[in-house]
Protein backbone atom coordinates (compact mmCIF):
# COMPACT_ATOMS: atom_id res chain seq x y z
CA UNK A 1 0.00 0.00 0.00
CA UNK A 2 2.44 1.92 0.92
CA UNK A 3 4.46 1.64 -2.71
CA UNK A 4 1.28 2.57 -4.35
CA UNK A 5 0.78 5.57 -2.36
CA UNK A 6 4.18 6.86 -3.37
CA UNK A 7 3.65 5.98 -6.88
CA UNK A 8 0.81 7.99 -6.83
CA UNK A 9 2.24 11.06 -5.36
CA UNK A 10 5.46 10.83 -7.55
CA UNK A 11 2.79 10.85 -10.44
CA UNK A 12 1.19 13.84 -9.21
CA UNK A 13 4.08 16.24 -8.63
CA UNK A 14 5.18 14.95 -11.89
CA UNK A 15 1.84 16.14 -13.87
CA UNK A 16 2.11 19.26 -10.90
CA UNK A 17 5.56 20.39 -12.59
CA UNK A 18 4.02 19.78 -16.09
CA UNK A 19 1.10 22.00 -15.30
CA UNK A 20 3.50 25.00 -14.54
CA UNK A 21 4.20 25.25 -18.15
CA UNK A 22 1.59 26.50 -20.74
CA UNK A 23 2.15 24.54 -24.11
CA UNK A 24 3.66 26.73 -26.11
CA UNK A 25 2.81 27.91 -29.39
CA UNK A 26 4.79 28.70 -32.93
CA UNK A 27 4.50 29.34 -36.59
CA UNK A 28 6.74 27.51 -39.22
CA UNK A 29 7.88 29.20 -42.67
CA UNK A 30 9.78 28.82 -45.69
CA UNK A 31 12.68 31.54 -46.37
CA UNK A 32 14.40 32.01 -49.85
CA UNK A 33 18.51 31.55 -48.94
CA UNK A 34 20.15 31.40 -51.88
CA UNK A 35 19.21 31.67 -55.73
CA UNK A 36 21.72 30.10 -58.00
CA UNK A 37 19.39 30.59 -61.70
CA UNK A 38 22.02 29.66 -64.55
CA UNK A 39 22.54 26.57 -62.47
CA UNK A 40 18.97 25.98 -61.62
CA UNK A 41 19.34 25.35 -57.66
CA UNK A 42 17.25 27.06 -55.01
CA UNK A 43 18.06 26.71 -51.21
CA UNK A 44 15.34 27.61 -48.30
CA UNK A 45 15.84 27.94 -44.79
CA UNK A 46 13.17 26.18 -42.08
CA UNK A 47 12.68 28.89 -39.54
CA UNK A 48 10.72 28.71 -36.54
CA UNK A 49 9.10 31.51 -34.11
CA UNK A 50 6.88 31.87 -30.61
CA UNK A 51 3.93 32.59 -31.80
CA UNK A 52 2.40 33.54 -28.66
CA UNK A 53 4.95 36.40 -26.72
CA UNK A 54 6.50 34.14 -24.54
CA UNK A 55 9.96 32.77 -24.86
CA UNK A 56 10.45 29.17 -24.51
CA UNK A 57 13.26 26.90 -25.10
CA UNK A 58 13.09 24.65 -28.42
CA UNK A 59 13.41 20.71 -27.79
CA UNK A 60 13.72 17.91 -30.72
CA UNK A 61 12.04 18.58 -34.03
CA UNK A 62 10.27 16.51 -36.82
CA UNK A 63 9.79 17.97 -40.29
CA UNK A 64 7.42 16.64 -43.04
CA UNK A 65 6.86 18.31 -46.12
CA UNK A 66 5.37 17.98 -49.21
CA UNK A 67 6.43 19.39 -52.57
CA UNK A 68 5.21 19.27 -56.34
CA UNK A 69 8.15 17.10 -58.09
CA UNK A 70 7.95 18.77 -61.46
CA UNK A 71 8.72 22.32 -60.09
CA UNK A 72 11.89 20.75 -57.94
CA UNK A 73 13.50 17.95 -56.61
CA UNK A 74 15.34 17.70 -53.55
CA UNK A 75 19.22 17.43 -53.62
CA UNK A 76 19.88 14.41 -51.43
CA UNK A 77 22.12 15.29 -48.87
CA UNK A 78 21.87 19.19 -49.02
CA UNK A 79 20.13 19.07 -46.09
CA UNK A 80 21.87 20.55 -42.77
CA UNK A 81 21.16 21.42 -39.84
CA UNK A 82 21.43 25.36 -38.40
CA UNK A 83 21.31 24.71 -34.73
CA UNK A 84 24.41 24.82 -32.14
CA UNK A 85 26.36 21.85 -33.11
CA UNK A 86 26.99 21.46 -29.17
CA UNK A 87 22.99 21.04 -28.41
CA UNK A 88 21.65 19.59 -31.33
CA UNK A 89 22.32 16.43 -33.84
CA UNK A 90 22.78 16.84 -37.34
CA UNK A 91 19.78 16.13 -39.52
CA UNK A 92 18.12 12.82 -39.83
CA UNK A 93 16.24 11.93 -43.18
CA UNK A 94 14.07 9.03 -42.38
CA UNK A 95 11.66 9.58 -46.01
CA UNK A 96 13.02 11.30 -49.60
CA UNK A 97 10.34 10.04 -51.67
CA UNK A 98 9.76 11.60 -55.24
CA UNK A 99 7.05 12.16 -57.76
CA UNK A 100 4.51 9.98 -56.32
CA UNK A 101 0.88 10.06 -57.99
CA UNK A 102 -0.64 10.45 -55.20
CA UNK A 103 -4.11 11.71 -56.99
CA UNK A 104 -6.01 8.87 -56.19
CA UNK A 105 -6.13 9.31 -52.59
CA UNK A 106 -8.57 12.61 -52.35
CA UNK A 107 -6.26 14.86 -50.98
CA UNK A 108 -6.40 19.00 -52.62
CA UNK A 109 -3.09 19.79 -52.99
CA UNK A 110 -3.26 20.64 -56.53
CA UNK A 111 0.59 19.17 -57.34
CA UNK A 112 -1.13 15.57 -55.85
CA UNK A 113 -0.12 13.64 -59.34
CA UNK A 114 3.64 14.82 -58.54
CA UNK A 115 3.88 14.46 -55.24
CA UNK A 116 7.24 14.56 -53.48
CA UNK A 117 7.36 14.09 -49.64
CA UNK A 118 10.69 14.76 -47.34
CA UNK A 119 10.94 13.96 -43.09
CA UNK A 120 14.14 14.28 -41.01
CA UNK A 121 14.55 15.26 -37.84
CA UNK A 122 16.46 17.28 -35.36
CA UNK A 123 16.73 15.88 -32.07
CA UNK A 124 17.94 17.44 -28.82
CA UNK A 125 21.36 16.05 -27.28
CA UNK A 126 20.92 17.19 -23.68
CA UNK A 127 17.55 16.69 -21.71
CA UNK A 128 19.25 17.86 -18.93
CA UNK A 129 20.40 21.50 -20.18
CA UNK A 130 17.62 22.02 -22.85
CA UNK A 131 18.50 24.10 -26.19
CA UNK A 132 17.84 27.12 -27.61
CA UNK A 133 15.39 29.96 -26.86
CA UNK A 134 12.40 30.78 -29.20
CA UNK A 135 12.41 34.46 -28.21
CA UNK A 136 9.49 36.70 -27.14
CA UNK A 137 9.66 38.77 -29.44
CA UNK A 138 8.85 36.75 -32.58
CA UNK A 139 12.32 36.92 -34.05
CA UNK A 140 12.66 34.52 -36.37
CA UNK A 141 14.98 31.42 -35.87
CA UNK A 142 16.52 29.19 -38.96
CA UNK A 143 16.73 25.32 -38.24
CA UNK A 144 17.89 23.77 -41.11
CA UNK A 145 18.29 24.26 -44.54
CA UNK A 146 17.00 21.92 -48.08
CA UNK A 147 18.19 22.75 -51.22
CA UNK A 148 16.46 21.62 -54.24
CA UNK A 149 17.10 21.55 -58.26
CA UNK A 150 14.74 23.60 -60.09
CA UNK A 151 12.88 22.58 -63.55
CA UNK A 152 13.51 24.69 -66.75
CA UNK A 153 9.65 25.86 -65.88
CA UNK A 154 9.90 27.00 -62.74
CA UNK A 155 12.94 29.13 -64.18
CA UNK A 156 10.81 30.14 -67.56
CA UNK A 157 7.60 30.12 -66.72
CA UNK A 158 5.97 33.10 -64.22
CA UNK A 159 2.95 31.08 -64.11
CA UNK A 160 4.69 28.25 -62.94
CA UNK A 161 5.74 28.29 -58.71
CA UNK A 162 7.60 26.07 -56.37
CA UNK A 163 5.35 24.53 -53.73
CA UNK A 164 5.86 23.50 -50.58
CA UNK A 165 3.45 22.57 -48.01
CA UNK A 166 3.98 21.65 -44.19
CA UNK A 167 2.34 18.35 -43.46
CA UNK A 168 -0.36 18.81 -40.70
CA UNK A 169 -4.01 17.35 -40.04
CA UNK A 170 -6.72 19.05 -41.75
CA UNK A 171 -4.49 19.44 -45.02
CA UNK A 172 -2.08 16.49 -45.77
CA UNK A 173 -3.86 13.47 -44.01
CA UNK A 174 -5.24 12.42 -46.77
CA UNK A 175 -2.02 11.38 -47.87
CA UNK A 176 -0.17 10.26 -44.94
CA UNK A 177 -0.92 11.10 -40.94
CA UNK A 178 2.77 12.14 -40.20
CA UNK A 179 2.83 16.00 -39.54
CA UNK A 180 5.14 18.58 -38.61
CA UNK A 181 6.02 18.26 -34.70
CA UNK A 182 8.53 20.86 -32.74
CA UNK A 183 9.21 19.68 -29.04
CA UNK A 184 9.11 22.40 -25.72
CA UNK A 185 12.06 21.59 -22.91
CA UNK A 186 10.53 22.11 -19.63
CA UNK A 187 12.64 21.15 -17.49
CA UNK A 188 15.58 17.95 -16.86
CA UNK A 189 14.49 15.01 -18.78
CA UNK A 190 11.06 16.87 -19.16
CA UNK A 191 9.50 17.74 -22.79
CA UNK A 192 6.25 18.27 -24.46
CA UNK A 193 4.76 19.36 -27.41
CA UNK A 194 4.21 22.50 -28.90
CA UNK A 195 1.18 23.49 -30.72
CA UNK A 196 1.53 25.06 -34.31
CA UNK A 197 -0.22 28.33 -34.80
CA UNK A 198 0.48 29.22 -38.44
CA UNK A 199 1.68 26.77 -41.20
CA UNK A 200 3.36 29.33 -43.79
CA UNK A 201 3.37 27.14 -46.67
CA UNK A 202 5.30 28.15 -49.81
CA UNK A 203 3.53 29.12 -52.89
CA UNK A 204 2.59 31.44 -55.64
CA UNK A 205 1.40 34.12 -52.73
CA UNK A 206 5.18 34.25 -52.01
CA UNK A 207 5.98 36.30 -54.82
CA UNK A 208 10.04 36.05 -56.22
CA UNK A 209 10.52 33.38 -53.37
CA UNK A 210 8.30 31.17 -55.20
CA UNK A 211 7.76 32.19 -58.72
CA UNK A 212 11.46 32.27 -59.86
CA UNK A 213 11.37 33.66 -63.40
CA UNK A 214 10.77 37.59 -62.07
CA UNK A 215 14.53 37.15 -60.73
CA UNK A 216 15.88 34.86 -62.88
CA UNK A 217 14.51 36.70 -66.16
CA UNK A 218 15.67 40.28 -64.78
CA UNK A 219 12.34 41.65 -64.24
CA UNK A 220 12.62 42.13 -60.72
CA UNK A 221 14.34 43.38 -57.98
CA UNK A 222 17.87 43.53 -56.59
CA UNK A 223 17.60 44.12 -53.28
CA UNK A 224 17.75 40.63 -51.39
CA UNK A 225 20.32 37.94 -50.35
CA UNK A 226 19.28 35.84 -53.29
CA UNK A 227 19.65 38.70 -56.13
CA UNK A 228 22.62 40.68 -54.50
CA UNK A 229 24.24 36.81 -55.16
CA UNK A 230 23.05 35.42 -58.48
CA UNK A 231 25.33 37.03 -60.60
CA UNK A 232 22.81 38.12 -62.56
CA UNK A 233 21.67 41.83 -63.07
CA UNK A 234 17.87 41.20 -61.43
CA UNK A 235 16.21 44.49 -62.25
CA UNK A 236 17.79 45.38 -65.45
CA UNK A 237 20.16 48.68 -64.98
CA UNK A 238 23.27 47.28 -66.11
CA UNK A 239 24.78 46.46 -62.68
CA UNK A 240 24.99 42.96 -60.74
CA UNK A 241 24.93 41.77 -56.99
CA UNK A 242 27.00 43.85 -55.19
CA UNK A 243 27.79 46.70 -58.24
CA UNK A 244 24.18 47.48 -57.67
CA UNK A 245 23.76 50.69 -54.92
CA UNK A 246 20.52 48.49 -53.89
CA UNK A 247 22.56 45.65 -52.63
CA UNK A 248 24.37 48.04 -50.28
CA UNK A 249 23.74 46.76 -46.43
CA UNK A 250 22.32 43.41 -47.88
CA UNK A 251 24.29 40.20 -47.49
CA UNK A 252 26.78 39.13 -48.70
CA UNK A 253 28.12 42.56 -49.39
CA UNK A 254 27.78 44.28 -46.38
CA UNK A 255 30.28 41.68 -44.99
CA UNK A 256 33.00 43.10 -47.31
CA UNK A 257 31.36 46.08 -47.38
CA UNK A 258 33.81 48.75 -46.88
CA UNK A 259 33.61 52.88 -47.26
CA UNK A 260 34.97 56.23 -47.71
CA UNK A 261 35.25 59.57 -46.77
CA UNK A 262 36.22 62.79 -48.98
CA UNK A 263 36.97 65.74 -49.06
CA UNK A 264 37.42 69.18 -50.67
CA UNK A 265 40.87 71.54 -49.45
CA UNK A 266 41.92 74.49 -50.42
CA UNK A 267 45.81 73.74 -51.71
CA UNK A 268 46.25 77.57 -53.09
CA UNK A 269 44.34 80.93 -54.07
CA UNK A 270 45.79 83.51 -56.24
CA UNK A 271 44.20 86.82 -54.35
CA UNK A 272 44.91 88.93 -57.23
CA UNK A 273 43.66 86.46 -59.95
CA UNK A 274 40.89 85.31 -57.59
CA UNK A 275 41.56 81.83 -58.57
CA UNK A 276 41.37 79.12 -56.05
CA UNK A 277 42.33 75.63 -56.32
CA UNK A 278 40.97 72.70 -54.50
CA UNK A 279 42.62 68.94 -53.33
CA UNK A 280 39.88 66.10 -53.83
CA UNK A 281 41.45 63.59 -51.19
CA UNK A 282 40.09 60.24 -50.00
CA UNK A 283 40.60 58.24 -47.12
CA UNK A 284 38.74 55.34 -46.13
CA UNK A 285 36.82 54.76 -43.16
CA UNK A 286 37.55 51.34 -41.74
CA UNK A 287 39.04 48.36 -44.62
CA UNK A 288 41.61 49.64 -47.22
CA UNK A 289 40.78 48.82 -50.70
CA UNK A 290 42.80 49.76 -53.58
CA UNK A 291 41.43 52.31 -55.98
CA UNK A 292 39.72 51.34 -59.26
CA UNK A 293 37.32 53.83 -61.06
CA UNK A 294 36.22 56.97 -59.60
CA UNK A 295 32.98 59.50 -60.37
CA UNK A 296 32.84 62.55 -59.02
CA UNK A 297 29.74 64.99 -58.76
CA UNK A 298 30.17 68.25 -57.30
CA UNK A 299 27.64 70.95 -56.75
CA UNK A 300 28.33 74.66 -56.04
CA UNK A 301 28.10 78.35 -55.63
CA UNK A 302 27.89 79.75 -59.06
CA UNK A 303 27.82 83.26 -57.96
CA UNK A 304 30.74 83.29 -55.89
CA UNK A 305 32.97 81.20 -57.86
CA UNK A 306 33.07 79.61 -61.57
CA UNK A 307 34.53 76.68 -62.81
CA UNK A 308 38.37 76.68 -64.11
CA UNK A 309 39.74 73.67 -64.68
CA UNK A 310 39.87 69.53 -62.86
CA UNK A 311 43.32 67.82 -63.48
CA UNK A 312 43.93 64.34 -62.07
CA UNK A 313 46.80 64.21 -59.42
CA UNK A 314 46.89 60.14 -59.82
CA UNK A 315 49.99 59.98 -62.28
CA UNK A 316 51.13 57.20 -61.60
CA UNK A 317 50.43 55.85 -65.31
CA UNK A 318 47.67 53.55 -64.40
CA UNK A 319 44.91 55.89 -64.30
CA UNK A 320 43.42 57.65 -67.41
CA UNK A 321 43.40 61.57 -67.98
CA UNK A 322 40.89 63.38 -65.74
CA UNK A 323 37.65 63.73 -67.94
CA UNK A 324 34.76 66.45 -67.63
CA UNK A 325 31.25 64.30 -68.60
CA UNK A 326 27.82 65.17 -69.37
CA UNK A 327 27.89 68.90 -70.79
CA UNK A 328 29.33 70.31 -67.30
CA UNK A 329 30.27 72.67 -66.01
CA UNK A 330 26.52 73.87 -65.67
CA UNK A 331 26.34 77.02 -63.82
CA UNK A 332 23.83 79.81 -62.52
CA UNK A 333 21.13 77.19 -62.77
CA UNK A 334 18.26 78.42 -60.61
CA UNK A 335 16.87 75.42 -58.81
CA UNK A 336 15.31 77.31 -56.01
CA UNK A 337 12.92 75.64 -53.82
CA UNK A 338 13.72 72.50 -54.98
CA UNK A 339 16.24 70.95 -52.24
CA UNK A 340 17.96 71.50 -48.99
CA UNK A 341 21.43 73.82 -50.45
CA UNK A 342 21.66 77.22 -49.66
CA UNK A 343 23.25 78.49 -53.25
CA UNK A 344 20.82 76.47 -55.42
CA UNK A 345 19.49 80.08 -56.62
CA UNK A 346 22.60 79.98 -58.18
CA UNK A 347 23.76 76.17 -58.70
CA UNK A 348 26.35 75.28 -60.36
CA UNK A 349 27.39 71.29 -61.08
CA UNK A 350 30.66 69.96 -62.58
CA UNK A 351 30.58 65.71 -63.41
CA UNK A 352 33.81 64.06 -64.12
CA UNK A 353 35.96 60.68 -63.48
CA UNK A 354 39.09 59.01 -63.72
CA UNK A 355 39.25 55.61 -64.85
CA UNK A 356 41.75 52.92 -64.61
CA UNK A 357 44.09 52.56 -67.60
CA UNK A 358 44.12 48.72 -67.55
CA UNK A 359 41.48 47.18 -65.51
CA UNK A 360 43.34 43.73 -65.36
CA UNK A 361 46.39 45.45 -63.41
CA UNK A 362 44.49 47.94 -61.53
CA UNK A 363 45.86 51.07 -60.07
CA UNK A 364 48.50 50.22 -57.36
CA UNK A 365 47.16 52.69 -55.02
CA UNK A 366 46.23 51.96 -51.46
CA UNK A 367 43.47 53.80 -50.05
CA UNK A 368 43.67 53.37 -46.18
CA UNK A 369 42.54 54.86 -42.89
CA UNK A 370 45.48 56.65 -42.56
CA UNK A 371 46.37 60.08 -44.30
CA UNK A 372 44.12 61.06 -47.58
CA UNK A 373 45.32 60.22 -50.73
CA UNK A 374 45.02 63.16 -53.20
CA UNK A 375 43.06 62.21 -56.52
CA UNK A 376 42.41 65.37 -58.08
CA UNK A 377 42.52 68.83 -58.19
CA UNK A 378 40.01 71.41 -58.97
CA UNK A 379 40.08 75.68 -59.66
CA UNK A 380 37.50 78.28 -59.71
CA UNK A 381 37.40 81.83 -60.25
CA UNK A 382 36.01 83.39 -57.04
CA UNK A 383 34.30 86.91 -57.41
CA UNK A 384 36.24 90.16 -55.76
CA UNK A 385 33.85 89.90 -53.03
CA UNK A 386 34.62 86.24 -51.94
CA UNK A 387 38.13 87.52 -52.00
CA UNK A 388 37.55 90.90 -49.89
CA UNK A 389 34.51 90.13 -47.88
CA UNK A 390 34.32 88.41 -44.91
CA UNK A 391 30.52 87.79 -45.73
CA UNK A 392 30.97 85.94 -48.84
CA UNK A 393 31.96 82.35 -48.54
CA UNK A 394 32.33 79.41 -51.25
CA UNK A 395 29.66 76.48 -50.43
CA UNK A 396 30.15 73.09 -52.16
CA UNK A 397 28.04 70.23 -51.78
CA UNK A 398 29.45 66.34 -53.10
CA UNK A 399 26.32 64.61 -54.95
CA UNK A 400 25.09 61.67 -52.88
CA UNK A 401 21.37 60.17 -52.05
CA UNK A 402 19.62 62.12 -49.36
CA UNK A 403 20.82 65.36 -50.38
CA UNK A 404 21.49 66.19 -53.94
CA UNK A 405 19.21 63.68 -55.47
CA UNK A 406 16.45 66.22 -55.70
CA UNK A 407 18.62 68.08 -58.77
CA UNK A 408 19.66 65.02 -60.55
CA UNK A 409 20.95 61.36 -59.64
CA UNK A 410 24.42 61.83 -60.23
CA UNK A 411 26.77 61.11 -57.23
CA UNK A 412 30.42 60.65 -56.20
CA UNK A 413 30.85 56.76 -57.17
CA UNK A 414 34.21 54.93 -55.95
CA UNK A 415 34.83 51.79 -56.48
CA UNK A 416 37.63 49.03 -55.26
CA UNK A 417 39.77 47.10 -57.40
CA UNK A 418 39.72 43.15 -56.44
CA UNK A 419 41.54 41.28 -59.32
CA UNK A 420 41.43 41.45 -63.14
CA UNK A 421 37.53 40.61 -63.27
CA UNK A 422 36.27 41.69 -60.09
CA UNK A 423 35.44 45.33 -58.91
CA UNK A 424 32.83 46.30 -56.09
CA UNK A 425 31.61 49.61 -55.25
CA UNK A 426 32.64 51.26 -52.27
CA UNK A 427 30.14 53.31 -50.16
CA UNK A 428 30.51 56.96 -48.83
CA UNK A 429 30.98 57.36 -45.77
CA UNK A 430 31.61 61.48 -44.70
CA UNK A 431 31.63 63.65 -47.39
CA UNK A 432 33.37 67.12 -46.29
CA UNK A 433 31.41 69.73 -48.25
CA UNK A 434 32.37 73.96 -47.77
CA UNK A 435 30.34 76.29 -46.00
CA UNK A 436 31.02 79.10 -43.93
CA UNK A 437 32.02 76.40 -41.19
CA UNK A 438 34.94 75.67 -43.29
CA UNK A 439 36.90 78.83 -42.68
CA UNK A 440 39.64 79.58 -44.93
CA UNK A 441 39.06 76.75 -47.46
CA UNK A 442 35.79 79.00 -48.19
CA UNK A 443 36.61 82.29 -47.00
CA UNK A 444 39.26 83.92 -48.32
CA UNK A 445 39.57 87.54 -46.39
CA UNK A 446 41.41 85.55 -43.96
CA UNK A 447 43.38 83.81 -46.52
CA UNK A 448 44.04 86.97 -48.50
CA UNK A 449 44.54 89.18 -45.60
CA UNK A 450 42.81 92.78 -45.24
CA UNK A 451 42.32 94.02 -48.81
CA UNK A 452 44.68 96.90 -48.10
CA UNK A 453 48.12 98.20 -48.14
CA UNK A 454 48.19 101.61 -47.09
CA UNK A 455 49.30 103.49 -44.26
CA UNK A 456 52.44 103.76 -42.53
CA UNK A 457 51.92 100.75 -40.18
CA UNK A 458 50.73 98.63 -43.08
CA UNK A 459 53.43 99.97 -45.41
CA UNK A 460 55.77 99.21 -43.15
CA UNK A 461 55.11 96.43 -41.35
CA UNK A 462 57.13 93.45 -44.22
CA UNK A 463 54.25 92.05 -45.23
CA UNK A 464 51.68 91.51 -48.60
CA UNK A 465 48.86 92.87 -46.72
CA UNK A 466 46.83 92.66 -49.92
CA UNK A 467 48.59 89.74 -51.21
CA UNK A 468 49.49 91.54 -54.67
CA UNK A 469 53.14 90.01 -54.52
CA UNK A 470 54.13 93.53 -53.30
CA UNK A 471 55.42 94.20 -50.41
CA UNK A 472 55.68 97.74 -48.33
CA UNK A 473 57.28 100.44 -50.10
CA UNK A 474 57.23 98.73 -53.59
CA UNK A 475 53.34 98.56 -53.50
CA UNK A 476 51.76 101.53 -55.13
CA UNK A 477 49.65 101.55 -52.18
CA UNK A 478 52.11 102.90 -50.37
CA UNK A 479 53.80 105.39 -52.72
CA UNK A 480 52.69 108.32 -50.31
CA UNK A 481 53.25 107.41 -47.22
CA UNK A 482 55.98 109.23 -45.65
CA UNK A 483 58.06 106.21 -44.97
CA UNK A 484 57.89 105.10 -48.59
CA UNK A 485 58.71 108.60 -49.74
CA UNK A 486 61.96 109.39 -47.53
CA UNK A 487 63.00 106.27 -48.89
CA UNK A 488 62.35 107.09 -52.27
CA UNK A 489 64.04 110.15 -51.84
CA UNK A 490 67.07 108.65 -50.24
CA UNK A 491 67.47 106.36 -53.14
CA UNK A 492 67.00 108.86 -56.00
CA UNK A 493 69.83 109.60 -58.29
CA UNK A 494 71.72 112.99 -58.78
CA UNK A 495 71.10 114.24 -62.46
CA UNK A 496 74.20 116.16 -64.79
CA UNK A 497 73.90 118.25 -67.11
CA UNK A 498 77.69 117.04 -67.92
Amino acid sequence: MMKTNTFLTALALVLLSQSLFAIQEYDIRFKLDALDCPNGQICYLVQLKSADGQGWNLAGQNYRIYYDASMATYISGSGISLLPENQYSSVLFTADIQNVDASAFGGDLDFANTLSFLNYSIDLMNLSNGGINLPASGEWVSTSKLCFDVSQAALDDPNECISLVWARMGKTDPYATAFVEVSQWLSTNSTTEAIANIYDDLDASDGPESCLTSICEGTGNENTTPTCSDGIDNDADGLIDCNDPSCAGIDPCIINQKSFDITLDLSNVDCVSGVACYDINLRANGSSFSLGDQHYSLFYNSGVGTFVSAISRLDNGNYQPLSILGGTPLENEDATGLGPLTFEGDLGFVDFSILLSNQASGGNIDITSGDFVTTAQICFDMTSAAINNPGTCFETAWGREGTTDVYNGFFVEIEEWVNASEIQPVSGNAYGDLGVASGDDACFDTSCGSGNETGETLCSDTLDNDNDGLIDCLDPGCSQTTGCLASCAAQAPTLSRN
